[in-house]
Order: structure tokens, then sequence, then C-alpha cells
């Protein structure tokens, strides 16, 4: 019997997500309002104001509307037990490189004398803006810093709640946690090695007790009632750790040519001037910050594993219904929000 070819059944159509070349612009709008306007808008003076309280309420519920209505909670939530372990993690980190910070500056035998490394990058900078004092302006007159950076990231993580992006915002989460605890873990033993004096004079007396004679009193000190920053925890520099690891994030997750202004652009853009800022300020020597911005882009790419920028969300089928709310973790969201709400109030 004769009859014309046989067509394969034809599949449903699938909602197609946004890939590199079409991602939204809103998030890059976000991004480059928190980096390049917010910071020099001065809003850390209006803290505890009532408008500036209303705003962060407004944008508090506002997120909460759009968690409660994410139709995706599935998909995000196969990744949220790896990123509470690597919290728990940085955690465990942080608190050994805190003792650890204590111990070194304590067993220093140099931690009363004043006897600063050269630094060259920092001789160059202060040549250059005594030289020429618009270079000056122009280098350090934007006023972003970590935490601008900080809020960049949230950003890039909660947009997916507005389909701004086809990955897991605990997926990327997790990538950036462990890799921060793997490059603050690698900083701990590099500056535990090998003691750098600190550039600033009279830092240990300024952030830490007289050394103790007993043991217990030395571990509580490092554990518990340490006061100031480090200083001898100079390479590498864990404040560049985290500066480097948010453009890494933006530009792995929300691809943008350069040409385009993207996000990862301007935060790397921040990384500079915040590296040249703490070199002039003696906050840190250039190597630390050099060394901080290529260990954590090498410790960035070695944890691709635990988010891969391939795992994009899987298709949904268009007028799938919205995955089941996860009320336990929407209401501990909720929490921390209003804890941080009322912090900033009081403050």
């Amino acid at each position: 019997m004769e009859g014309g070819p046989v067509q394969a059944p034809q599949a449903p159509p699938i909602a197609i997500l946004p890939t590199a070349g079409r991602l939204r612009s809103g998030l890059g709008l976000l991004c480059h309002y928190i980096l390049l306007v917010a910071p020099q808008l001065g809003l850390h003076k209006h803290l505890g104001s009532l408008w500036l309280n209303a705003a962060i309420a407004a944008g508090v519920a506002i997120l909460l509307y759009q968690l409660l209505a994410f139709p995706r909670w599935s998909d995000e939530l196969r990744h949220a037990p790896r990123f509470a372990r690597s919290v728990l993690c940085l955690l465990a980190v942080v608190t050994l490189e805190n003792f650890c910070t204590w111990a070194t500056s304590a067993s220093d035998a140099r931690k009363h004398a004043y006897t600063p490394l050269q630094d060259n990058a920092e001789i160059a900078l202060l040549w250059l803006f005594q030289r020429y004092p618009a270079a000056r302006r122009l280098a350090l007159g934007w006023r972003v810093d970590m935490h601008f950076l900080l809020h960049a990231f949230l950003s890039l993580c909660l947009s997916a709640a507005w389909d701004q992006i086809p990955y897991s915002g605990f997926g990327i989460a997790t990538r950036f946690m462990e890799t921060v605890a793997w490059t603050h873990l690698i900083r701990t033993l590099a500056f535990m090695t090998t003691v750098l004096p600190n550039p600033k004079r009279f830092c240990y007396a300024r952030n830490f007790p007289p050394v103790p004679s007993d043991w217990w009193q030395f571990v509580r000190i490092g554990f518990s009632a340490k006061r100031g920053s480090g200083c001898n925890d100079l390479v590498v520099s864990g404040h560049g750790v985290v500066y480097a690891a948010v453009p890494l994030a933006l530009g792995t997750y929300y691809p943008l040519p350069a040409w385009r202004g993207g996000p990862a652009l301007l935060g790397w853009l921040a990384v500079a001037k915040l590296c040249v800022q703490e070199t002039v300020d003696k906050t840190h020597y250039s190597v630390d910050m050099l060394l901080a911005v290529v260990l954590t882009a090498l410790v960035w790419h070695w944890r691709e594993g635990a988010y891969p920028p391939s795992a994009t969300w899987p298709p949904r089928p268009p007028g799938a219904p919205a995955d089941p709310l996860p009320l336990r973790l929407v209401a501990l969201v909720a929490a921390v929000l209003a804890v941080v709400f009322a912090g900033v109030a009081g403050t």
C-alpha cells in the first residue's frame, strides 16, 4: 500500500529561557545604580531617617511578594542544602582565621616596631597623586566600597525571582561562598607562614591587648575577646578576596560584552579603585591586593563544579503551575529581613 512520508509527532512548545545574548536589562541597570550612582549619594548619612526607613520597608515588601510568587522553588531548593553547608564552612574558616590573626600578631617579635616594607606601587601612586591632584580625584573620588559590591552580588542572586537570569540564586551563592572560604583558608596559611610588618604605625597597640601569660587567656582572646582589625594578616588581603569574587560572579552569571558597560566591567573598575585605595591608605601592601585578585580568580574557576554556568534552569511548559511554596524558608527569609531592617532603623 502506497502512502506519503511518515511525520514524527511534534513536541509541545516549551518556554525559552534568556541566554547570555538576550539577558534582561533590569539587573544591569540596578547594578549600575548600586555601583556607580548610590556610592555618590551618601545614603549612610540618612540611616535612621523616616524616608529611608520607608524606602527600605517598601523594598522588603516587594521582595517578599516576589518570593511568594516565585514559580521555581523546586528547582531552587535543590541547591539549598549545599548552600547551607558552604555557609557553615565559611563561618568555620572565618572563626579559625580570626584566631590566627590574633596569634600571628601577638607572636610577632617586632609588633611594637615600625619597619614597613618598601612598596614600589605605593611610591609610584603617591608621586602621581602629588604631581597630578586630578589623578587622585579621578582614582579615589568614587566612593564605592565593599558594601556596594556585596549589594550588587545580592542583586544578582535575587534577580532570579524576577526572571532576570536563568540561574539559581542559591547555586550562585554556593560557588561564591566556597570560593571565599577556600581562598581565606589559603590566606590564613600564607600570613601564618611568613609574618610581614604592618605598614601603619602603632597597629598592635591600637587593635590588640597585651599578650597574656597563660594559654587559656591567649585562646580566649583569639576566639572571643579580640577587638579591632589585624596587623600582620597581610598577604593575601581578605577584603581583596571579596572584592574580586563579586565581578567574577557577575561576569559568569550575567555576561555582557564590555562595550555595553556590563556590571562585571564596572565591578572590576571598583576592584581596581579599592586596591589603589588600600595601598595608599597603608591598609595593605600592593602585593597583598594583587595576589588576592589572582588567587580568587584561580579558586573561582577551580570551584566551577559547585555551580557551573551551563546549569541553567530546566525548561517549563507554558502554563505549568507554580511549585509549592516552602513556607519555612520564606518565613526564615522574612525573619532575617526584619532583623536587618530593625538594625538599620536602630542605627
